[in-house]
């Protein structure tokens, strides 16, 4: 068969004929064979954009090739600008959608990296709070470990480092607890525990003036902060330097001390005379004439009454407790009229620490010899706040008492584990000297 081409308009014409003449809805005739496709406009770009829009513009059309006198009046360089100046704000226009693009990408990068930020302040707060339950419990290393782990979290935490110095300075590693301290300042300055922290390290390794130097600094931020007011005068005290002792001079008589004032009267010799034994009674008085003298003493004098109430608040037992401070016997009958419950109450944040050894050397000389317990009195103190902070400041000697006090309480307690509980808290670290009773099994038993 043959196949003749037929155009879209044809095939159009004849299928309009159709239906006119049949009036009835044509078939759907086949598609067209041969039929060309339909060819996809070309995008213009450069200098063929620049020469329609300035025809456009102008309204003349394109130069002829033969047109001799319109080349002569075109002016070359004003066309290079134009296609030069339509190429760079493609290029601007390139540039504007890479610059939008990156700062996308900054944007988003910025909010992931503050997202990063914030998770890992969150997982250093928690590790700095299990690290503080650590510490409480008396796990001291791994306590350290917890604030390591926070600070590779946030290592910008001043808190994190003051934490670790205080559990360095409970496993007697002064120098590395000096060099948290340090950190924690130079983050925050103006941070007390972290000064009070490094002065208790200088005092350990026996850095006298450089406490001294911290603890003066506590006062700039606290001036009513108990216990460096009262390290501070210690320590003023044994850093004085001692009085040189320059002997005088035969003749010298510049600094010689005046007991009274001179007379204007003339000096007159006086002759001495012996006088024999026989002759006066020089014997001692008898007991009939010294009671004379006692009964004939003025009833009008006031004697000093020592206190005997019970104290209700601190302030009631700091006075009462100067009064007897010199009186080992009465502070201790003092003491022994106060229940051990109220210690806590007692005392609140206030619990100097001369005041806390001198009731445990009470406890010692006057509870262990008439074989008091003093279980309660150990554990109640350890209830009182800034315990910690007083009990760092023990001497050796001190150290000894709080051992045998603890020792004594040992062989007398029903509970063996409040006996470790009152080691830790008091920080013993030399029981190996003494036979503490066996308690295995009682931790054993806690634990379990």
């Amino acid at each position: 068969a043959r196949v003749t081409k037929v155009t879209r308009k044809q095939w159009y014409q004849r299928r309009v004929r159709v239906t006119s003449v049949d009036s009835k809805p044509s078939e759907v005739l086949p598609p067209i064979r041969c039929q060309p496709k339909p060819r996809k406009k070309k995008k213009k770009t450069g200098a063929a954009v620049l020469a329609t829009d300035q025809d456009t513009k102008s309204g003349s059309s394109k130069i002829r090739g033969n047109d001799y006198r319109a080349w002569d009046k075109f002016d070359v360089d004003a066309a290079i600008k134009e296609i030069d100046g339509g190429k760079q704000e493609e290029e601007s226009e390139e540039e504007t959608g890479q610059d939008g693009e990156e700062s996308d990408a900054s944007t988003d990068n910025e909010m992931l990296d503050k997202q990063e930020e914030e998770r890992k302040q969150m997982q250093a707060v928690y590790l700095k709070e299990k690290g503080n339950d650590f510490f409480k419990q008396g796990k001291w290393e791994d306590a350290v470990e917890c604030y390591t782990k926070g600070l590779q979290c946030d290592a910008l935490n001043a808190v994190l480092f003051a934490n670790r110095a205080m559990a360095l300075i409970k496993l007697q590693k002064y120098a590395a607890a000096i060099a948290d301290c340090d950190c924690s300042i130079e983050l925050d300055d103006g941070y007390t525990k972290a000064y009070l922290r490094r002065a208790t390290a200088h005092l350990k390794l026996e850095h006298k003036k450089e406490a001294l130097a911290d603890f003066r600094k506590v006062l700039e931020f606290e001036p009513e902060n108990k216990l460096a007011l009262g390290t501070v005068r210690k320590l003023e005290v044994e850093l004085a330097p001692p009085v040189q002792y320059k002997p005088r001079k035969e003749g010298d008589i510049t600094h010689m001390k005046r007991t009274l004032p001179p007379s204007d009267k003339p000096m007159v010799r006086i002759q001495i005379h012996d006088i024999r034994n026989d002759e006066y009674d020089i014997r001692p008085a008898s007991r009939t004439t010294q009671a004379k003298s006692v009964a004939e003493t003025p009833t009008n004098v006031k004697f000093e009454t020592l206190p005997t109430r019970i104290p209700a608040n601190y302030l009631q037992f700091q006075t009462d407790f100067r009064k007897l401070k010199s009186n080992p016997e009465a502070l201790f009958k003092y003491i022994k009229q106060i229940d051990p419950d109220i210690y806590p109450k007692l005392f609140q944040d206030s619990l100097e620490a001369d005041q806390l050894f001198i009731i445990l050397d009470i406890l010692n000389k006057f509870y262990v010899p008439a074989k008091l317990p003093v279980y309660n009195e150990l554990h109640y103190l350890t209830k009182v706040k800034r315990f910690d902070m007083a009990v760092m400041f023990k001497t050796e000697a001190q150290q000894l008492t709080i051992s045998q006090l603890v020792h004594y309480a040992a062989e007398n307690a029903s509970c063996k584990v409040g006996i470790l509980k009152l080691v830790k808290a008091y920080d013993i670290m030399d029981l190996s000297k003494y036979e503490l009773p066996d308690m295995s099994d009682e931790v054993e038993t806690s634990a379990s």
